[in-house]
């Protein structure tokens, strides 16, 4: 899908802005999916089961991707955007568990987007580097 333009999203934002609470999230859940792929990391596969917990408790859910700044869990729970996430996450490439939080940035039929708290440089190079691990050991299988 080619990206939209912009300034027509920009119009179609304002736009929403006059729709009922539940139509104006549909309208932008679907434009933000119009803009370009502006991650800061690039995605890999990661497809694990998860149990994770947010203001509102315990849920699980699978991963389908995950980068250095964030993750997308298919779970059917029902989260807002800005609801605060605790995951522990585990990689065949690294010995140890990596616990994480974030926020809700990004919700869907399938799923949410967490995007990951700003660590240390330190802490998000190390998870970059795990993930490149993992991805090497699955791409060779």
């Amino acid at each position: 899908m080619e990206p939209v333009n912009p300034e027509l999203i920009e119009k179609i934002a304002a736009l929403a802005s006059e729709l009922p609470e539940q139509q104006r999230r549909q309208l932008l859940d679907l434009t933000a999916a119009w803009k370009p792929d502006i991650r800061r990391a690039p995605r890999e596969t990661y497809t694990e089961l998860l149990n994770f917990k947010s203001d509102n408790g315990s849920h699980y859910g699978h991963a389908r991707d995950i980068s250095s700044s964030g993750v997308f869990i298919v779970t059917p729970g029902q989260f807002k955007r800005g609801e605060r996430i605790q995951l522990i996450l585990t990689f065949i490439s690294a010995p140890n568990p990596v616990r994480l939080s974030g926020e809700v940035v990004r919700k869907t039929a399938e799923g949410i987007g967490v995007q990951f708290d700003a660590g240390s440089s330190s802490r998000v190079a190390e998870l970059d580097s795990i993930i490149s691990k993992h991805a090497l050991i699955l791409h060779q299988k």
